[in-house]
């Protein structure tokens, strides 16, 4: 029988009994139910004409009973599973950061987007950008553009942080400590030189629920495309570094460092400005002097549109160590091999790029099922091809088509004489002296000693960090390795200098930075030399000059 009918359309029973009977039928009510039309149901061969003959008298209540303790179990779980996504929900809103801006100026305080120590060695403002790539306070570029404006040998740092941070994370505690040491080092106090750190924030950090961050990938991801592709954020560093080397400055350098999306970032930014030409003809007339990507977590497809442009340009000439002009329109154009337009250096075990990024393209392409793709030639392969998804999932540090140097350790050595720093003391030894065949000094165990000093953004100009007391002089090489050589580095860095994607202001990783930082900016009698001006086409003279030599 069908037990449809018993619940009405108000939702309820008519009668109080039902009266059952499977006994033979006769009569009209037989012919029905033994009608061929009868529907082939479980039911209908469970309760045939077979069946004893007795009568059964059931209570509704209980069939009503039974309905409302399924519906009321029904109820339950609704119930339950509201008890369950509320707390839920209120944990997720609860643990979303704050929109900011964390460091928002007022008429009352004009600079509270800039703070450093009282005796002035050093500066740091914020410019902090939200998800479509504006600047949530347009005052903080005015604030910073006031204290490089003052600053008469300025020499600017603009780092874009990355992944889980922003403008009130433990990065801005280790990046302060950098510009910190920077500034105490002899070469920065005797000649007055003014350290400028910029620290670039935006929302890479999203959630705060520890473990449920991860799940942030693909939004912050997405959100660090949006900021390098608006004009806001190349327009607050061509700024920052226009004014760093105005022409009344005496000394000038604008070094810029992107860390994980922020390298994305960094290196979308950028990379127009390298391959732009000037009326000129000639390229990468950018203000800014240095680039440097820790552990970026780009995709390598627009790294390999850049290798491959670098590549159709330049040259490597072995007897130079320099990267020539291949077009006659950038005739006479060199580049010094220790000055490439960017560098991008990538940690051997480097999880969250090496082995999560493929993952989360992976799944992305699979939910739009992106299966198509083009084949595309591998820069300095003399016209191999590959499918562009091999650029697509991998970042550019973990692309073996894009690597070209790598980290080399030399075995151990001794410290230098005569050093003054208590910490870090590679950092200095590096710093103080110019880099031969691309080597540099370690001086620590990479344990991750640091971590115990920048809980958060908090950081103290006054506090002097002690000696580890466990000391690990060693010596590195950067060495052409293959593919690309060109004036774009993607390296491979041991991890005993930079451990995993966070270890980027590890002593041993800021050591090696230092290291850099004098190879594009050589020492000459004690002194930094001047930049040299940015390359021009030659004019006829100088080509008759070259033709001679």
């Amino acid at each position: 029988m069908d037990f449809s009918g018993l619940l009405s359309d108000q939702g309820i029973w008519p009668r109080r009994y039902l009266l059952l009977d499977f006994s033979p039928i006769d009569g009209p009510a037989r012919d029905t139910l033994e009608s061929p039309q009868m529907p082939d149901t479980p039911s209908h061969g469970r309760y045939n004409r077979s069946a004893p003959i007795f009568t059964r008298l059931i209570p509704a209540a209980w069939i009503k009973d039974n309905r409302w303790h399924r519906f009321g179990s029904s109820r339950n779980l609704s119930l339950g599973c509201r008890l369950l996504v509320t707390p839920v929900l209120a944990v997720l809103v609860a643990g979303c950061a704050a929109y900011g801006p964390y460091h928002a100026n007022t008429s009352g305080e004009p600079f509270n987007s800039v703070r450093g120590p009282k005796d002035g060695r050093y500066k740091l403002a914020f410019i902090e950008f939200g998800d479509q790539g504006s600047m949530l306070d347009t005052s903080q570029l005015g604030a910073a553009l006031q204290v490089i404006g003052k600053a008469e040998r300025p020499l600017l740092f603009v780092y874009i942080h990355g992944w889980q941070n922003n403008a009130i994370s433990g990065d801005v505690c280790r990046f302060e400590h950098f510009i910190d040491a920077m500034s105490r080092f002899p070469e920065m106090t005797e000649r007055k030189i003014n350290v400028i750190g910029v620290y670039i924030a935006w929302r890479g950090r999203d959630l705060t629920v520890p473990g449920l961050s991860l799940l942030t990938f693909w939004s912050r991801k997405s959100a660090g495309q949006i900021v390098a592709a608006q004009n806001g954020c190349l327009a607050a560093i061509s700024e920052l570094a226009l004014a760093a080397r105005a022409p009344d400055k005496k000394y000038h350098h604008c070094v810029l460092l992107g860390h994980s999306f922020g390298g994305l970032v960094l290196g979308n930014t950028i990379s127009h400005s390298i391959l732009d030409a000037g009326s000129n003809g000639v390229r990468n007339s950018s203000p800014w002097d240095m680039a440097v990507a820790f552990n970026s977590a780009d995709s390598s497809i627009g790294s390999r549109q850049l290798m491959a442009e670098l590549n159709y340009l330049y040259k490597y000439d072995e007897k130079r160590h320099a990267y020539v002009a291949r077009t006659s329109l950038e005739s006479g154009v060199v580049i010094e091999e220790n000055r490439p337009f960017l560098i991008i250096l990538q940690s051997e075990n480097d999880q969250a790029t090496g082995a999560f990024f493929p993952i989360g393209t992976g799944v992305y392409n699979t939910i739009n099922l992106r299966y198509h793709w083009d084949k595309v030639s591998v820069p300095g392969r003399h016209g191999s091809k590959v499918s562009e998804q091999q650029f697509y999932t991998q970042t550019p540090g973990n692309n073996p088509y894009l690597v070209n140097y790598h980290v080399v350790p030399l075995g151990q050595t001794t410290a230098p004489p005569d050093l003054r720093a208590q910490e870090n003391r590679a950092f200095e030894a590096n710093i103080r002296q110019n880099v031969q065949d691309q080597i540099f000094y370690t001086s620590e165990r990479n344990d991750g000693h640091e971590n115990r000093f920048c809980r958060n953004a908090n950081y103290n100009p006054d506090e002097v960090r002690p000696s580890t007391g466990k000391e690990l002089w060693r010596r590195w090489q950067f060495v052409y390795s293959g593919n690309a050589r060109i004036p774009c580095w993607i390296v491979r860095v041991p991890k005993d200098i930079i451990w995993g994607h966070g270890g980027l202001w590890s002593d041993n990783s800021v050591a090696m930075l230092g290291a850099l930082f004098r190879m594009h900016f050589p020492l000459e009698g004690g002194r930094i030399v001047t930049p040299p001006q940015r390359p021009s086409v030659p004019t006829t003279p100088d080509l008759q000059q070259l033709n001679q030599e």
